[in-house]
Order: C-alpha cells, then sequence, then structure tokens
C-alpha cells in the first residue's frame, strides 16, 4: 500500500460499479485519493440518507481492516461520511473550502446549516448548485413570505359561486414544499429558508420545532398533519447588515446552526463570472471596473465611511451590462453602485455621496 491506513481514519474513496453484485447500484473500490490500495468493502449505515453511487467520491472512516500487516490481501471496512463535492459549477464559484464544509453539514442529520452573507452574494445559488451535485431536489422559502406565524402554514382563501360565499385553505410555499415531499419519499429535498432572520421569533421557533424535534409532524389549522420525513435537510440564509443579521439572535438561537460565512468571490472569478454573462464586454474595463467596485467593498470596514452594505455580484452583473451596452464607466457605477446606497450621490453626508466620491477619485487616477 502506498499509504498506512488504521481503523477510525478517514479516507477519500473512489466508487466504481461492482459488475457482480445483483444490486444496479452496488460499488467496489480499491482506490482513494492517496493511489490505489487493498479491496475496500462498505458497510452499509442506513442512518445516511444518500449512499454512494458508482462515479462518486466520498469521505469515508475507517471501520476495520481484516489482515492489516498485508498490502494486498484482506479489505478495508469503511462507513459513508459524505460526498465529496465537486468544487467548480457551471456559472457559480464556490470556494472549495466552503463548498465541503456546506456538503459535510448538509449530509449529517444532527446538524443544521446556516450561510451568513452579504445581500446578493450568491448564496441562494450555492445552495443550489450544492443540492443539484448531491441529486437533491432545491426548494426556497422567503423568510419575509413566512415572517408570523399566522401566514407561515398558508391561509383561508375566500371562493364564491355566485351565490355562497365559502373558503378554501391555500397551503404556504413552506407547506407545498413539504406535502411535495411527503408525496415524493423516495426523492431527497433541500429546503432553504432564506432571510431567515425577518421571521418573528414565534414562526422562528415553531419551524425550529419541525427542524430539530424527534417527531417532526406539522399540524395545519384544518386538523391535517403533514409528516416531516428524513427525506427533507433543512437550511437557512442569514443577511449581514443593519436590522438583519443573525447576530441580532440570542446565543442560543445561534447554537442551532452551523454557520458557514460566505464572501464575495476573488476578482479574477467575478471578472470570469460577468464575462460569461457578457462576453463582448470590454474585458480590461470590466477589470478596472470590479478593481473600484472592490474598494468600496473595502471601504465598508472603514468607520468613516459608515456603509450599511456591500456592493452584491448582482450589482457587479449590472455593471458588466452597462458597459457591455457602451455606457462610461463612471455613469455604469453611479447606476449599478452608488445608486445602491441611501442618499444623494451629490450629498457627501449620505452614503451614496461618500460611495461616490471614492468611486470619482478613483476613475480620475490612470
Amino acid at each position: 500500500m502506498s499509504e498506512v491506513i488504521s481503523t477510525g481514519d478517514t479516507l477519500v474513496v473512489h466508487w466504481e460499479t461492482n459488475p457482480v453484485s445483483q444490486s444496479p447500484n452496488a460499488v467496489k473500490s480499491n482506490k482513494t485519493d492517496s493511489g490505489r490500495t487493498k479491496k475496500i468493502i462498505l458497510v452499509a449505515d442506513p442512518s445516511k440518507g444518500v449512499q454512494p453511487q458508482p462515479g462518486e467520491a466520498w469521505i469515508c472512516s475507517v471501520d476495520r481492516i481484516s489482515n492489516p500487516k498485508s498490502e494486498s490481501h484482506g479489505a478495508i471496512f469503511v462507513r459513508p461520511v459524505s460526498r465529496k463535492v465537486e468544487y467548480h459549477f457551471k456559472g457559480v464559484y464556490i470556494d472549495p473550502v466552503k463548498a465541503q464544509l456546506i456538503a459535510t453539514i448538509l449530509q449529517d442529520p444532527r446538524r443544521n446549516l446556516m450561510l451568513e452573507g452579504d445581500q446578493g452574494v450568491g448564496k441562494s445559488t450555492i445552495a443550489s448548485a450544492i443540492a443539484k451535485t448531491l441529486g437533491w431536489e432545491y426548494r426556497k422559502v422567503s423568510g419575509g413570505l413566512i415572517k408570523k406565524f399566522v401566514f407561515m402554514l398558508g391561509r383561508y382563501i375566500p371562493t364564491s359561486d355566485s351565490s355562497t360565499l365559502n373558503f378554501r385553505w391555500a397551503d404556504s410555499k413552506l407547506v407545498a414544499s413539504l406535502r411535495e415531499a411527503e408525496n415524493n419519499p423516495r426523492r431527497k429535498y433541500l429546503l432553504m429558508i432564506d432571510e431567515f432572520t425577518r421571521i418573528d421569533e414565534d414562526a422562528r421557533d415553531a419551524l425550529l420545532d419541525i427542524i430539530e424535534g424527534s417527531v417532526r409532524v406539522l399540524r395545519l389549522p384544518t386538523g391535517e398533519e403533514i409528516s416531516v420525513g428524513d427525506n427533507v435537510v433543512f437550511m437557512a440564509a442569514g443577511n449581514v447588515g443593519e436590522g438583519f443579521t443573525l447576530r441580532r439572535e440570542d446565543a442560543a438561537a445561534k447554537d442551532r446552526w452551523a454557520i458557514v460565512k460566505i464572501l464575495v468571490m476573488p476578482q479574477e472569478e467575478e471578472l470570469a463570472h460577468c464575462m460569461r454573462l457578457y462576453p463582448s464586454c470590454n474585458r480590461a474595463e470590466l477589470d478596472r471596473a470590479l478593481t473600484i467596485v472592490n474598494q468600496v467593498r473595502t471601504a465598508r470596514r472603514d468607520t468613516k465611511m459608515r456603509l450599511s452594505k456591500t456592493v452584491s455580484t448582482r450589482g457587479a452583473e449590472a455593471l458588466a451590462m452597462f458597459l457591455n451596452s457602451g455606457f462610461p464607466i463612471d455613469v455604469a457605477m453611479e447606476t449599478a453602485v452608488v445608486n445602491q446606497y441611501s442618499g444623494s450621490f451629490d450629498d457627501p453626508n449620505s452614503e451614496a455621496g461618500r460611495v461616490y466620491k471614492l468611486v470619482m477619485d478613483a476613475l480620475s487616477k490612470k
């Protein structure tokens, strides 16, 4: 063997089809990230909702080794921990370490994932890409739509047959997603609660009872009960900024989540991302504009600037759109960046005025 393997170690195992098995998705392997080794046998783990499939690489823990002194005889018995997620997704950048953190948390039924980052940084896009890689269905519910407990489950809607006024029950998007998952128990669902910190405390507590409860049952005002099965994985996203950052929650609420912070992508990645959207844009001019955008982002940490938000990825995309359409760089920067801040560009005491000065000073330099 090229490496010494012991019980309790963690390996990245590359699985392939087992042609001698009667099961269509049976796997076998003798390959890890470090190279080839003796035969690797998968120990079934019923507590895991997803099992390794042919062609996938999985992080596995070594359960036991038969004939450990031999490099070729015997076998390594492993249990699946989490799938090793590919780090490159079409149209979206994910830091490799953050991608693996997200995938690991999502695949552990004892943990809840919270993505925290500035508005428009790409939290929903990242979650969707991870779900697609894992082969899961992705559903997103806005916390703003279930802000109040009374709206969280749905509502009665008046109907009329021209002579009688009646009411019928209409599911909220949250309930509709859970109902879909209940009707399709063989599918795995990632249900993302976006802007989680906008939800009022009573609704949030009721939701956490469903997420963390040992018996996950949602009771509707109609008397109906919806069972939330193991095929539903919850996650949440919170925006950083005044009024809605997760840090405004108490310590007990924060402790219920494994928090992964999502940052804006590196400039070279953001440039490539915007060029994919607008391939005829002047690359050098866009690169210059993004350099100034990142100066604005850095300025947020300056107490004298007093900026309540950062420039989002959507703002960078809008900038590329304007430049691609032939607008001068100063007009594109003012429209896509400065106007996203409160106040007016000609008021030096406003956020917009401070950002405008920073942008114009940067543009004046060659």
